[in-house]
């Protein structure tokens, strides 16, 4: 019976995505809130040899009924590449920013002397 359950729940993209066995993850990683976490997960789908890349969450700062939510957003192989092209183009941007800024304290310093 299990088996044919599955087997319907899987025809929705969602619930096979969501039902679907964690089988990676990694440490959660902690935001500014003490309560806020950022996790990678590889999740493969209920029925067939699908994998999807799950990003879980609970954010710093956030507005739901229940008041302590945890986030799930599942992504496939291509959208998740697409993240990490995002998150190193902004790590890149934010050197970038720093640098700018420790090179301008480092100018007024200098001039201030």
């Amino acid at each position: 019976m299990w088996a044919s359950v599955k087997r319907i729940l899987a025809k929705s993209k969602l619930l096979n995505q969501t039902v679907g066995d964690v089988v990676f993850e990694t440490p959660e990683i902690k935001g500014s809130s003490s309560h806020s976490f950022f996790q990678w997960r590889i999740k493969k789908s209920m029925v067939g040899g699908q994998y999807f890349v799950a990003l879980r969450m609970r954010p710093d700062a956030y507005a739901g009924p229940e008041g302590a939510p945890t986030n799930y957003v599942n992504f496939d192989i291509e959208a998740a590449q697409r993240l990490r092209s995002d998150l190193d183009l902004c790590i890149r941007e934010y050197d970038r920013l720093a640098g700018d800024a420790s090179a301008r304290n480092a100018q007024e310093r200098a001039s201030g002397e």
